[in-house]
């Protein structure tokens, strides 16, 4: 069948298609790696706790309630048009120096002197320049989101600690802006950095709505949702804010309990999945070393790179699916 095919499309032909396989192939691994998170909100507990403080207060229950909602859809409205944001929002979300025309720079210079050494190995040029638009156009955003995801994760770690402060500076009577003052001054990277923007933007002006707003942009995250929400309907209603800020930072701490519970459960599952996605290579590279005339013929015949370019394709779809279904993030 494969000789079948080889004939009729030609040998420009099989080039092309197996160029092509290989660029799906890349372009899923990649994905596979650095993609999809299966996302679990954690608007939907806030929700319910809402609900029963409803039904004990109200009708001034009712009306809180109704305005967290709201806030919490704009919030997740504006989570998914960050979702597309482009690779300048992202750069500035990283706390990364460089600009998106250099970035691409330095992925194409990667990519080419791969090409050069796949071609000076013997390898078509057709084939594999196939792998250069992936380094290009792809890599960066995932070089990009892992960034943001490493900056992120500091972020919530130290997050909690960081509202705990507050709540202890406005229970100590300091107003709410010098409480922020001295989250920005005592706790480290990057919580540091985003509450000194935020005390910084409000000292010439901005209201603490757009102030906090600004924050949400910068780190679009459940855990500074939930913080604007609660100062956005503290000044709107009013109440003790050092114990809507505890019981908000005692909320952070179980979701990330729970998350560490998470991580620990699918650790299993994704060693399995890396096992059973490195054991063709580990086993290619083995009978390579033993018999090279063996495997030579899928680096060297057309019908050997269809063969080739339809295994990485199929593999890269079931290592996605793997990453797709373990990794879960709340």
């Amino acid at each position: 069948m494969f000789e079948a095919i080889s004939a009729a499309l030609g040998d420009t032909g099989t080039i092309w298609t197996t160029g092509f396989l290989v660029f799906a192939a890349a372009y899923g691994f990649m994905y596979a790696i650095f993609g999809l998170k299966v996302t679990v909100s954690g608007t939907n507990r806030l929700n319910i706790e809402t609900a029963k403080s409803g039904k004990k207060s109200g009708k001034k229950g009712t009306d809180r309630r109704k305005e967290i909602q709201d806030q919490i859809r704009k919030q997740e409205e504006q989570l998914r048009k960050d979702s597309k944001a482009s690779l300048e929002v992202m750069i500035e979300r990283a706390a990364m120096t460089t600009t998106p025309g250099k970035l691409y720079m330095i992925f194409g210079g990667v990519g080419a002197a791969l090409v050069a050494f796949l071609v000076s190995k013997g390898i078509p040029f057709m084939f594999a320049s196939a792998i250069w638009p992936v380094i290009t156009f792809m890599l960066p955003k995932k070089f990009v989101n892992f960034k943001i995801g490493r900056l992120q994760k500091r972020f919530i770690a130290h997050f909690p600690d960081a509202l705990d402060v507050l709540v202890r500076g406005v229970r100590t009577g300091l107003p709410i802006n010098e409480g922020m003052r001295l989250v920005a001054r005592e706790m480290p990277e990057p919580v540091s950095t985003e509450f000194q923007l935020l005390t910084d933007a409000t000292s010439v002006g901005v209201t603490l709505e757009d102030a906090l707003a600004r924050m949400f942009n910068r780190m679009p995250l459940p855990e500074v949702n939930f913080f604007n929400i609660v100062l956005a309907i503290q000044k709107q209603t009013g109440g003790n804010l050092s114990e809507a800020l505890g019981n908000l930072s005692n909320t952070l701490r179980e979701r990330k309990k729970l998350k560490q519970k998470i991580k620990a459960l699918s650790s299993e599952a994704k060693a399995s999945a890396m096992i059973i996605g490195s054991l063709p290579f580990l086993l290619a590279t083995v009978l390579f070393a033993v018999a090279p005339d063996y495997l030579g013929l899928l680096f060297t015949t057309p019908m050997g790179h269809m063969m080739l370019g339809g295994g990485l394709f199929w593999m890269s779809c079931g290592v996605f699916m793997m990453y797709t279904m373990i990794d879960i993030e709340i």
